[in-house]
């Protein structure tokens, strides 16, 4: 029996991008597991990648339903695919922060620090819910990178609510 769910989506949305060519990373839960201490369920792939003209047209090519999502003027920012049960999203890697965290992905995987700060940004009930389970799993973390992004997205609020978690 063939595995069903977000896991067994990613090999071809992974071999699509290498096909392509773009650097590409987990985003969302699925990198959040990595470093959770227990891992959680997700309905979807998130992935982040390099923005490439050929992407969209080689989801379609193979057979996803494809939403390339731009504010007026502006390049892509978000392309949606959707291939039966299968949904993946992939955020272009459009603005430094992006970058750098692209850069800094480990085995097509955002760092600890890199997932935590999407889960700052994003900041809805199950993101709280990563970092507090990141956190109690004591991943060591580069203090310096995390608080440098904390401060650039203007996030120390939403951090405080973790302080008390952190070692001494």
């Amino acid at each position: 029996m063939t595995e069903l769910g977000p896991s067994a989506w990613l090999a071809p949305i992974a071999e699509i991008f290498d096909d392509v060519g773009v650097a590409w990373t987990l985003v969302g839960a699925l990198a959040a597991n990595r470093y959770r201490a227990t891992a959680r369920f997700t309905t979807d792939v998130d992935t982040m990648a390099d923005f490439h003209p050929d992407l969209a047209r080689q989801l379609e090519a193979h057979g996803y339903d494809v939403d390339v999502i731009a504010d007026d003027g502006e390049a892509p920012h978000l392309i949606r695919a959707r291939r039966g049960a299968e949904a993946v999203d992939v955020l272009l890697a459009v603005v430094e922060y992006q970058r750098v965290a692209l850069d800094r992905a480990v085995d097509h995987c955002l760092t600890v620090e890199d997932v935590i700060i999407h889960k700052l940004i994003a900041w809805r009930l199950r993101d709280r819910d990563d970092v507090r389970s990141i956190l109690d799993a004591g991943v060591p973390l580069d203090m310096t990178y995390l608080l440098r992004w904390i401060t650039e997205w203007d996030l120390a609020e939403r951090w405080q609510e973790f302080a008390w978690m952190l070692p001494e």
